[in-house]
């Protein structure tokens, strides 16, 4: 009996020792998913435009590839709806047609794709290719500005 005496007492003593989580209880939490910007590479096509191919190697000399991952990196903490609206992204729709672009439409890429445009990457440069629900399928490297021909402005 003394024992089992000493035995609560020690274990109340015990108690006291514990760490107990106050006013931590899990209360839910409405956590809103935000489905976030990706890139692939699958559909890159290196071969484009025929006078002067746009690959990575080429990038690499003109000491671009810098600026495309950090312009990636940036876009993918953003969603789809946000780059758009933020006009990180323009989006097309469309290819251009011929009389406004260098390329041609791979013939490895579907025909009703949306084509968009990525540009911050330092002057002229910009990745071209198009957007399924949150991927950016990067197909074109675009140095010169030669996917979408622009009017000049002010001149």
């Amino acid at each position: 009996m003394i024992l089992e005496k000493f035995l609560m007492v020690r274990d109340r003593g015990r108690k006291s020792q514990r760490s107990r989580r106050e006013n931590t209880r899990d209360e839910r939490k409405i956590v809103q998913i935000r489905e976030l910007l990706t890139f692939s590479f699958k559909y890159l096509d290196q071969t484009q435009p025929s006078r002067k191919c746009e690959s990575i190697e080429l990038w690499e000399e003109k000491k671009l590839l810098k600026a495309l991952f950090s312009r990636v990196i940036d876009l993918s903490k953003l969603t789809r709806e946000e780059a758009v609206q933020q006009q990180q992204i323009k989006i097309y729709g469309d290819f251009p047609p011929d009389n406004k672009t260098s390329f041609f439409h791979p013939k490895h890429v579907d025909q009703n794709v949306p084509w968009a445009a990525i540009e911050g990457i330092g002057g002229k440069p910009r990745i071209a290719g198009f957007i399924s629900e949150s991927t950016f399928y990067v197909i074109f490297l675009d140095s010169e500005h030669q996917f979408w021909h622009s009017d000049k402005k002010n001149t």
